[in-house]
Formats: C-alpha cells, sequence, structure tokens
C-alpha cells in the first residue's frame, strides 16, 4: 500500500511538477486516512478473536469448577452419611456393651472378647496394668555455636 501511494505521488510530481505536490499532498494524506482505517479495522478484529479465546478458556474453566463444586458435594454428602451411620453404630455398640454389662474400665491392651461377661469390676481393676509416668526429662545441652557433627571441641571459656 505504501509502495503504491509513493509511487503515485512521484508519478503526480513528475507530470505536474509543481501543481503536483498540492495533488501529491492529498493522495498521501487519503492513502495514510486509508492506513489508519484498515489498522483500526485489523485491530477490532484481533480483539474479537482474543476474546472469543478468552471466553472459552473462561468457560472451560468455570465448567471446570462447577464440576469440582459438584463432586466435593457429593463427597460432603457421602462423609455425613458416613458419619451418622458410624455415630449408630456406636451408640448401638455402647446399647450392646452395657446390655451384656461391659464397663469402660478395661484397659485398652486387654481384648474385650477374652473377658469373661460375668467379671467382677474389682477384678478388672487390679487387673489393670500399672499406670506408666513420663520418663525425667533431659537435662538441656549446653549451647554450642558450632555445627552438628563437628569434631571440635568447646572452647574452654
Amino acid at each position: 500500500m505504501v509502495f503504491f501511494t509513493a509511487m503515485l505521488v512521484i508519478i503526480i510530481i513528475y507530470y505536474l511538477q509543481v501543481d503536483g505536490l498540492i495533488y501529491a499532498t492529498i493522495v498521501a494524506l487519503i492513502a495514510e486516512l486509508l492506513n489508519i482505517f484498515m489498522a483500526h479495522t485489523l485491530t477490532k478484529s484481533v480483539e474479537k478473536k482474543m476474546k472469543q479465546r478468552i471466553r472459552r478458556l473462561v468457560d472451560g474453566y468455570s465448567k471446570r469448577i462447577k464440576a469440582q463444586r459438584k463432586t466435593i458435594q457429593q463427597l460432603e454428602k457421602i462423609q455425613e452419611e458416613s458419619v451418622t451411620k458410624l455415630y449408630n453404630a456406636n451408640l448401638k455398640i455402647k446399647e450392646y456393651e452395657t446390655r451384656l454389662g461391659m464397663t469402660e474400665d478395661i484397659p485398652h491392651g486387654v481384648d474385650k472378647s477374652q473377658e469373661p461377661v460375668t467379671a467382677a469390676p474389682e477384678k478388672l481393676a487390679s487387673d489393670a496394668a500399672p499406670v506408666q509416668t513420663a520418663p525425667p526429662a533431659k537435662k538441656q545441652a549446653d549451647f554450642s555455636d558450632l555445627p552438628s557433627g563437628s569434631n571440635r571441641r568447646k572452647l574452654p571459656l
């Protein structure tokens, strides 16, 4: 486009000489306006294509998010159902334990199925494992600025 405009301007100036400068200027202005309009049109079309591409990406991500939210809701529903089933099962277990006379005094290390059902609570308390106390706390080592694993001795300061 610019090349043809330049050729047209040269031809006009060559044939019309002094009067051709006015015509050449008019032709150059018209060519520049056409160039501006074409660049504007190209910019608009590129912008439209980019909007479409971005819209597709956004739609894809929004669909993913909706699907993930739906999956999360389903998993939460399953979790709620499982929690209620476990709660109900624990209630039934406690009910059966109270019916059979089992108490909470049985230590965790003893298997409940091996205990006789008619065991007296005194016997269970005497068979319980002794209570373990926490080991004495270790004496905290002196501060040393040497890295761990260092063979150097601490300076006698």
